[in-house]
């Protein structure tokens, strides 16, 4: 690993937050765990990237979704040289996310968006007339970290048919997992009393759902900020790569402030 501090010290950690929105004990924390996970020890050209600058290249194209061209610019590579760097991190970074936290005390929220994505053999026209997928994340109140994200779903699917398809099959039981009125007759999930005729009672109950929905709706922002997650141009499990890729990094901003 002393090849990659050195590379890295060089940076200023403004110039890092401002291309990649982490710091620079973040970005070594982070090519630290990559390299635990995908150790690069293939002896390349002379020319070719070090590891040391794949992670920010990651980091970066998540960040701003430039194209490869733009990315193999910026690093000095090939168009191809920064595709390869791509699809190779992209599921070590989301296998970063991992498991769910086995504190049942704590109070879980989920909520989702939808995201723009070319691969049309996973999307559908949905409420934003756009071509998107269905994406469930399940975040702690107290501090917004991720706790899960599920799979990509078409975007005309509804709420509840995401979460039973995807999140209730692999996320555990817990007793504090809320959410909004779309979830209603989940019994894993607790959302807003309804009267007889069905509506909503809007009462200081109701209050208490809308802050903690608001929570997840903050969550989902922050991750938005990574542009990818606007426009994901990338094919087949891309999306899901993305998707818990962003949530590893949001949850490395918290972890190291």
């Amino acid at each position: 690993m002393a090849f990659i501090r050195l590379r890295l010290a060089h940076r200023t950690s403004d110039d890092l937050r401002a291309w990649t929105g982490l710091t620079g004990p973040q970005m070594q924390h982070l090519v630290r765990q990559l390299w635990e996970l995908a150790p690069d020890t293939r002896r390349g050209r002379p020319w070719s990237l070090p590891f040391a600058d794949h992670v920010p290249l990651m980091a970066l194209a998540y960040r701003t979704n430039l194209t490869m061209q733009q990315l193999g610019s910026l690093f000095d590579v090939s168009h191809a040289a920064a595709h390869r760097v791509m699809t190779r991190l992209a599921a070590p970074l989301a296998e970063l996310l991992g498991p769910p936290p086995a504190d049942r005390r704590e109070l879980w929220v989920v909520d989702g968006t939808l995201i723009p994505v070319h691969d049309q053999r996973r999307t559908a026209k949905s409420k934003n007339y756009r071509r998107s997928v269905n994406v469930r994340i399940v975040c702690r109140a107290r501090d917004r970290r991720v706790v899960a994200a599920a799979e990509a779903r078409p975007g005309n699917r509804n709420d509840i048919v995401v979460f039973r398809k995807t999140l209730a099959k692999t996320l555990p039981d817990h007793p504090r997992l809320s959410g909004d009125g779309g979830y209603r007759g989940c019994d894993r999930i607790r959302t807003p009393r309804r009267g007889l005729d069905g509506r909503l009672i809007k009462d200081r109950t109701y209050r208490w759902f809308r802050k903690r929905r608001a929570v997840a709706e903050h969550t989902i922002a922050r991750l938005k900020d990574h542009q990818i997650l606007r426009q994901c141009r990338r094919r087949g499990e891309a999306v899901n790569h993305a998707v818990a890729g962003v949530a590893a990094l949001h949850n490395l901003k918290i972890d190291i402030q």
